[in-house]
């Protein structure tokens, strides 16, 4: 056992040598781990769970709380061709990035909103980043702007949003780097963004170092969207920081539940 974690952590270690841009990230990476060894932190916990719990209604159920007339539009109809080209794509690698996430949900809220301005952590196969960028090529306004740092060990960087068909990209700016990174870089250019959507580090610390930076970034009206928000406390947290309360939907992402937190900027 010992032996394959030895083996598993020199992998990454070259992944991370090989990829000269990645260094500031290979340098905290190295900080955390020691630091966790000495003064673990908050994880998975059932607290979370049993939080989200309390307060979880259904997808239809928070539109609706959001903005009473936004009519809703189921994005698997709506764009049936589009996304049927995606899980063709998705189906022909040989990796799993894991689900689709809350494409309709994502989209209805950039519609409701009429979001022009819209900055993403965590792409993948690029689900988030194909609804959003349909509803920007629909309304023919804005930008998306994603942050997605390659898994750890693996090789598919060029896979990355990798769903995105290139009619859609010329509203898209992706970022290859770690949120540390490329957050301040956005935020020197882009002052107020209409739409964030969190679902990249999904450790306590990454969440509660990234949402008061999203957050603070947020027009007055603008909504943060937060994936996982039942993993551990940090979403939590910080509503109560802030002293907004938050809405928490309960979903399925490939047949496992999960919950999705959201905050309005009032």
């Amino acid at each position: 056992m010992d032996l394959k974690i030895n083996r598993h952590r020199i992998k990454i270690i070259y992944w991370f040598l090989c990829r000269p841009a990645l260094y500031k990230q290979f340098g905290r990476e190295i900080f955390s781990f020691m630091r966790r060894r000495n003064h673990p932190t908050l994880d998975k916990c059932e607290h979370a769970l049993n939080w989200c719990k309390n307060r979880e209604i259904t997808e239809k159920e928070a539109l609706n709380q959001i903005c009473a007339d936004h009519e809703f539009e189921d994005v698997e109809i709506k764009y049936s061709s589009e996304l049927a080209n995606a899980i063709k794509i998705i189906r022909s690698k040989k990796f799993n990035w894991g689900g689709q996430g809350n494409i309709s949900l994502n989209y209805n809220i950039a519609n409701m909103l009429k979001a022009s301005s819209i900055l993403e952590t965590g792409v993948a196969y690029g689900w988030s980043s194909l609804s959003f960028l349909l509803s920007l090529n629909e309304r023919n306004i804005g930008q998306l702007t994603s942050i997605d740092m390659p898994f750890y060990g693996t090789k598919n960087e060029k896979d990355i949003g990798c769903v995105v068909p290139y009619h859609l990209r010329q509203r898209w700016a992706l970022l290859r780097m770690a949120d540390k990174d490329a957050i301040p870089k956005v935020f020197r250019k882009t002052h107020l963004i209409d739409l964030c959507h969190y679902d990249s580090d999904k450790s306590y610390n990454g969440k509660i170092w990234t949402l008061p930076r999203l957050w603070g970034h947020l027009r007055s009206g603008g909504i943060l969207i937060c994936d996982d928000v039942s993993d551990n406390l940090a979403f939590k947290d910080f509503s109560e920081q802030i002293n907004f309360e938050p809405i928490v939907i309960n979903t399925y992402d490939t047949q496992v539940l999960k919950h999705v937190g959201i905050l309005i900027k009032h």
